[in-house]
């Protein structure tokens, strides 16, 4: 039996860093009938230059300004012959049998979307870290994983083509477009199928990062979409209270990306969701802000060390129920 063609799609701007190694993972993979598809989105710096030099062993797509990722993924999927596509970021990086792991997991019925878990390389001042795995629970819901935030990363996953260009392909404008892209994907119906071991290099915390240098416009936009899924989910009739509880994961790991640059945005963040953020929130977390401090107060109170905090507690209690006896006098 011929091995299905998987195309490796790569949108690319301004990566001369890194581009490189990107497209030399995906030539370097073990499955045997592969395409690699790359889309320059009118690159300023050496990116192009460096792409030339791989000649005729990827395609190369010459788009003529920085239109965004979707839309450079979209002309990627357009060029596609594969069965499969294989997603991967310019300044990522895949190990060498990721796809021929990934399709030989999913078994006989991959379905349409395969997931895995994302394999993490942290990167502080001193450059990366050693590298860790974010697992996925055992037999996910994909709704459960999208609302708690915990969607596996673009690299970790393999597409059908069509079922792709069924619903659509990407949607250029949305800042959030592979946030948006699952979500559809999970409206629509396809079928998620997830597989156990990473094979996708995901690199985080690096000050280049688009993701990194965008929160402030990233965070709200999520939370947008997570508000639209929400309301789907209402209307369908299929909101439960497993996915209200990631609703509120969601939310609060979202809460304190705030918290580390705004933390006067993640008390409004918590005033606005509250009723999802509430029920998951740590125990020590809603006694201090019971004690009427704000979030980020709390936030830097637990900062100081776990003493301090129940020392805090002790003083701030009785003042609270003074001050709440007071004003139950008529």
């Amino acid at each position: 039996m011929t091995a299905p063609l998987v195309t490796i799609g790569i949108p690319a701007y301004n990566r001369e860093e890194w581009i490189a190694q990107a497209v030399e993972s995906a030539l370097a993979q073990s499955w045997p009938n592969k395409e690699l598809v790359v889309a320059d989105d009118g690159s300023t710096d050496r990116t192009r230059e460096i792409l030339l030099g791989f000649g005729d062993r990827l395609t190369l797509i010459s788009l003529p300004g920085n239109s965004g990722p979707a839309s450079a993924r979209n002309a990627i999927l357009k060029a596609a012959r594969g069965e499969w596509i294989q997603w991967l970021d310019s300044d990522d990086y895949l190990l060498p049998e990721k796809i021929e792991i990934q399709l030989h997991e999913a078994g006989g019925d991959p379905g349409d979307i395969l997931l895995s878990p994302s394999r993490i390389e942290p990167w502080g001042t001193r450059g990366p870290k050693p590298h860790w795995t974010a697992q996925l629970p055992e037999s996910p819901d994909p709704f459960y994983l999208w609302l708690a935030f915990w969607f596996p990363q673009i690299g970790a996953q393999l597409w059908r083509r069509e079922a792709l260009c069924r619903i659509g392909g990407w949607s250029p404008g949305h800042l959030v477009d592979d946030y948006e892209l699952y979500a559809r994907a999970l409206q629509k119906g396809l079928r998620f199928r997830f597989t156990p071991s990473s094979g996708s290099v995901y690199r985080m915390g690096r000050n280049f990062s688009w993701t990194s240098s965008k929160l402030r416009v990233l965070l709200p936009a999520h939370n947008q979409e997570t508000e639209a899924m929400l309301a789907w989910l209402i209307q369908e009739g299929r909101m439960t209270s497993q996915y209200a509880e990631a609703a509120g994961i969601g939310f609060f790991q979202r809460l304190g990306a705030y918290k580390q640059f705004d933390p006067a945005a993640a008390d409004r963040q918590l005033a606005r969701y509250g009723e999802w953020i509430w029920p998951v929130l740590p125990s020590r977390d809603r006694r201090l802000l019971r004690l009427g401090l704000s979030y980020a107060q709390a936030a830097r109170i637990k900062a100081v060390g776990k003493p301090w905090i129940s020392r805090l507690e002790g003083l701030l209690r009785p003042l609270r129920r003074r001050a709440a006896a007071e004003d139950s006098v008529p």
